[in-house]
């Protein structure tokens, strides 16, 4: 999202807080020339760490916390994060917009982002008119909806919840018409019972990007554990780079009763392969409605 057009000063002035906070990086925005964010070039050179913030008038006593300075991207690499932000905005806005048109009559449809971050996928779906647009998260963006809510003249809503760990599920939720799962499945030990939570909020639709392996068995590969999770406890700390076969993912959904499934391609139309070296894959599975 490129809030330039729009945004204010003291909006800009939020946003720098927020990123301060850890609680804008990930997702791909443009607040301003000097203030862009978003994890394209981490998955363009496969380097985890590669940088999430372009800030280039950051006070220098902000990069003193070892966790900001992992975050901002030097101002050689500036270009390159710029073209690989925009790769992904293309790709996220793209799934968005194949989403709303094959579930149709987006102003009477419920949408939940399970694992929202920052809230892109949300305040997308209120952009475009739907019914309700709900973000789940286990860190506290209540903030980040409020600002962009407030740019974007959206309504959006962020509920703290938080995941429980054990089940990969969210507790007191209620049913949705689609529910959104992105990039969260692949971290998750257990990514059977998040594909069941999934099925269970959701009345029409689930949307999954993920790692996907093309193995013609019923398996789940795992990852090294992650060094971020080292103090974590087994078996959270292999919640890293999981990834269903192909052949369990859509023989799960069908059981749940989705029996529609496409996959949709990063190809279609111009979309950059952004994730060439990470192989996400994005799933929409439709149960059909008498």
């Amino acid at each position: 999202m490129n809030f330039i057009p729009m945004i204010k000063k003291k909006q800009i002035e939020r946003a720098q807080k927020l990123v301060t906070k850890g609680l804008i990086n990930y997702q791909p925005y443009i607040f301003a020339e000097d203030l862009q964010t978003g994890v394209g070039f981490e998955f363009v050179t496969g380097k985890e760490g590669a940088g999430l913030v372009y800030w280039p008038t950051i006070d220098h006593q902000l990069l003193a916390s070892p966790d900001m300075k992992r975050f901002i991207i030097s101002n050689d690499n500036a270009h390159e994060f710029e073209k690989a932000n925009e790769k992904l905005r293309i790709t996220y806005n793209h799934f968005i917009d194949e989403i709303c048109e094959h579930i149709g009559n987006v102003s009477k449809t419920t949408f939940a982002d399970i694992g929202c971050n920052s809230g892109y996928f949300p305040v997308s779906f209120s952009l475009r008119g739907a019914n309700k647009s709900v973000g789940y998260d286990r860190e506290n963006y209540t903030e980040s909806f409020e600002l962009l809510n407030e740019i974007l003249g959206t309504n959006a809503s962020f509920i703290p919840l938080g995941y429980e760990l054990v089940n990969a599920s969210i507790s007191s939720s209620e049913k949705y018409d689609v529910a959104i799962s992105m990039m969260v499945l692949c971290h998750l030990s257990d990514a059977l019972r998040h594909l069941s939570f999934l099925g269970s909020i959701a009345r029409k639709a689930i949307f999954i990007w993920t790692l996907i392996t093309d193995d013609d068995d019923y398996r789940i590969i795992y990852g090294e554990p992650n060094k971020y999770y080292r103090h974590d406890k087994f078996p959270f700390c292999f919640d890293n780079l999981i990834r269903p076969s192909v052949k369990l993912l859509y023989k799960s959904l069908e059981l749940m009763g989705f029996t529609q499934i496409y996959e949709i391609s990063n190809h279609k139309d111009g979309i950059p392969d952004l994730f060439c070296n990470v192989k996400n894959r994005a799933v929409l599975a439709i149960r059909p409605t008498a």
